[in-house]
């Protein structure tokens, strides 16, 4: 099974692709070579019919400096992983040009017949459907209500702890619309950060990707998955500000923010047929 993962493979997204290359041969990673700032049009930001709308220069500059914090933690506590330990082919690609003409024919020369997305640019059109098997997105977030971006920190500082979580779902149009495969809950602590969630939650995805994955190999099924009934709320990336970053960082180190103590599970949706572990 060849799979191709597309992905700028920041510190939380390497746990993911770790897991996949540690457990998968033939697989093959798509980066774009650039670090991902916050300047400019978010890459996957729907259109709304509004005009464009963007971050003031104090929000850009101000979360610039706590996105790198973020990345740096979760490097620092994630060092052991490490990918390149393991046989699996990295490729260069520009990400504004994955859904022009150049970037569909060179995404149909690597014959993908799974086809991940994990920090990636919203793929449109005929990629949609070049993979063999299925088109699957690493979202961390819980959709429909929390589909877009930052949505891990939303359903923090809302203590929405309930729907603090991942899944994977199948790459459709729209933001996060498409079919759930299955939803991940990390196990929480009262003291747990966001660089805890995210780490937790990274993991969570990977083990249920690598699940599937085997489940497709070894029993020739592709999953139906769970629709999406309702529409849900779609972050945009301009809605995060320093203001609200600041706030998190405030009710944190007040002791406001504490995740209710919950073990980990993992749901699995195979059509009719539910399971978790």
């Amino acid at each position: 099974m060849n799979i191709v993962i597309i992905s700028q493979c920041s510190p939380r997204e390497k746990i993911f692709v770790h897991e996949i290359v540690k457990n998968f041969d033939h697989v093959t990673l798509l980066h774009s070579g650039q670090r991902q700032g916050l300047v400019g049009k978010p890459q996957n930001q729907a259109k709304s019919g509004k005009k464009n709308q963007s971050q003031s220069f104090l929000d850009r500059n101000g979360l610039r400096f706590f996105h790198k914090f973020h990345k740096i933690s979760i490097h620092n506590k994630t060092k052991h992983i490490k990918a390149e330990n393991h046989d699996f082919k990295k490729v260069t690609f520009p990400f504004a040009e994955i859904n022009t003409e150049k970037g569909l024919e060179f995404l149909k020369s690597l014959q993908p017949d799974i086809l991940f997305t994990c920090n990636a640019p919203i793929l449109k059109g005929e990629i949609l459907s070049i993979s063999k098997i299925a088109a699957i997105n690493v979202h961390y977030g819980m959709p429909p209500h929390y589909r877009g971006n930052d949505t891990l920190f939303w359903a923090y500082i809302k203590k929405d702890f309930d729907n603090l979580g991942g899944c994977l779902h199948y790459t459709t149009k729209g933001v996060d619309r498409g079919n759930i495969l299955a939803e991940v809950f990390p196990s929480l602590d009262p003291k747990d950060s966001l660089v805890q969630v995210d780490i937790k939650t990274s993991e969570l995805l990977a083990k249920a990707a690598v699940k599937i994955l085997k489940d497709i190999e070894n029993c020739d099924e592709i999953p139906a998955g769970k629709v999406q009934v309702e529409k849900g709320r779609n972050y945009k990336l301009y809605e995060r500000t320093l203001f609200h970053h600041l706030g998190y960082l405030a009710q944190q180190n007040l002791g406001l923010l504490r995740p209710k103590a919950r073990k980990e599970k993992i749901v699995f949706y195979h059509g009719q047929k539910v399971g978790s572990v």
